[in-house]
């Protein structure tokens, strides 16, 4: 092959279009520059060049919805704050219940607010003004997110209805008012504000049903809600989602969650602290992440069609996954208290991550699809890691050594089922 790149000239239309061929199709395998410097570079020049190709235009995720995003970190923050003050005991059923409520609130509210503005956001006064009030709303929640929370029963619900209400008059506006807005969107935006306003009154009536009787029935509000969103898939199905789109917010709330779990490993770093637990913690976090990272930049099918509900529900799963998993590391940076609870919560966390994670290559590329047999393997490395844990667990520097074995055992194994040479890793664009 020659050099497409003549000194002082830049390549030619025919010679750009040769070399796209060439970098498609996989022609010039055994070619002696295939592997130089300047072979790669022209490789990543040509996939960029359309060839005739139409583009499609696809949504970009604004600047409003990473602002958007931002709450949730301060929301996960204040409801691990939970777990900060029973380090030396079991932690009682009501916090845990309490912990899981919490969580299914905050990624109710990420996951309704995502599914409107992929499909019907737009730059608008109205929709930048929606996430605002949903903004401040979340502020109000997260205030009343601890060990109290039952004090603030009204104001924590209160803003929660404000927030169904508002994700509701949205729709409605698209609904009435939106330009070139077919039956099929009308179907969709009419029982999505039904949806909503059926759970806002769900969520009033279990206020008056507290202050009357002292009973908590809003967990019912919320089952329903993702219940009832569960049962639209075939209607949305008929519409597909903007996938790059939510792809990329599902992403991005998934990086902000590994940097809560960054900022909730801080103490181990502390004066005094073991090196060995601070190193491990590390470990752990780097590899679950580029797990994740190596599945959405080399896995994952970008352009797929589908509804997207399914994607969503598996994300909601799994940032639980990752914050648990933060609460787990902060729960055994503490010496006291009881090492069985630290363990298996550290034990389910990873076992239901890797499995959101397994569970997402139904979104594989068509040409991966033939790597499934890497769940088998993956399912066996943590059926072997549980009587590890079980087993000596106890030590809490020996658990977290174990954990970091299965967590790189899993990312190798994810890596050697989905492609045979190393050359060709892509995280981020900056890797292969």
């Amino acid at each position: 092959m020659k050099c497409a790149c003549r000194k002082g000239a830049a390549m030619t239309d025919e010679e750009l279009k040769k070399l796209y061929s060439l970098t498609e199709d996989g022609v010039g395998e055994d070619d002696e520059e295939i592997n130089s410097l300047l072979w790669r570079i022209r490789k990543r020049v040509a996939k960029n060049y359309p060839v005739d190709k139409p583009q499609p235009v696809e949504k970009k995720v604004e600047y409003i919805e990473l602002f958007f995003d931002l709450i949730f970190v301060h929301s996960l923050r204040t409801i691990n704050a939970l777990f900060h003050g029973i380090t030396d005991r079991m932690p009682s059923q009501e916090l845990m219940l309490t912990f899981f409520f919490l969580m299914a609130v905050v990624l109710q509210v990420w996951m309704f607010t995502t599914m409107f503005f992929n499909r019907y956001g737009r730059k608008s006064i109205r929709d930048y003004v929606s996430i605002f009030i949903n903004m401040f709303c979340l502020y109000y929640m997260a205030s009343g997110s601890n060990i109290r929370w039952m004090e603030h029963y009204i104001r924590y619900h209160v803003a929660f209805t404000a927030i169904l209400l508002n994700l509701a008059y949205r729709s409605f506006d698209k609904y009435m008012f939106a330009p070139h807005m077919d039956a099929l969107d009308k179907k969709i935006l009419k029982r999505n504000y039904f949806i909503l306003l059926s759970e806002a009154a769900l969520v009033v009536i279990s206020i008056f049903l507290h202050e009357m009787y002292g009973l908590v029935l809003s967990p019912f509000a919320i089952m329903y809600g993702y219940i009832a969103k569960a049962v639209q898939e075939k209607l949305y199905a008929q519409r597909p989602c903007d996938f790059p789109h939510l792809a990329e917010r599902n992403l991005l709330l998934v990086i902000l969650t590994f940097g809560e779990m960054i900022i909730g490993i801080s103490e181990y770093f502390e004066v005094g602290e073991n090196f060995l637990e601070g190193l491990a913690s590390f470990l752990i976090v780097i590899g679950m992440f580029m797990a994740y990272a190596y599945f959405n930049d080399n896995i994952l099918d970008h352009h797929k069609e589908t509804s997207g509900l399914a994607f969503l529900f598996i994300h909601v799963l799994m940032i639980l996954a990752i914050n648990s998993t933060t609460v787990a590391l902060e729960y055994m940076s503490h010496k006291t208290g009881p090492i069985l609870a630290k363990t298996m919560w550290m034990v389910m966390s990873q076992f239901v991550y890797y499995a959101c994670l397994m569970s997402t290559e139904i979104y594989a590329k068509p040409k991966m699809k033939r790597s499934y047999g890497y769940v088998g393997f993956v399912l066996s490395i943590l059926l072997l890691y549980v009587p590890l844990m079980l087993g000596f667990g106890s030590n809490v520097i020996v658990g977290k050594i174990l954990t970091v074995f299965a967590v790189y055992l899993i990312l190798y194994t994810l890596i050697r089922t989905h492609t045979h040479d190393i050359r060709m890793i892509n995280v981020g664009g900056y890797i292969g």
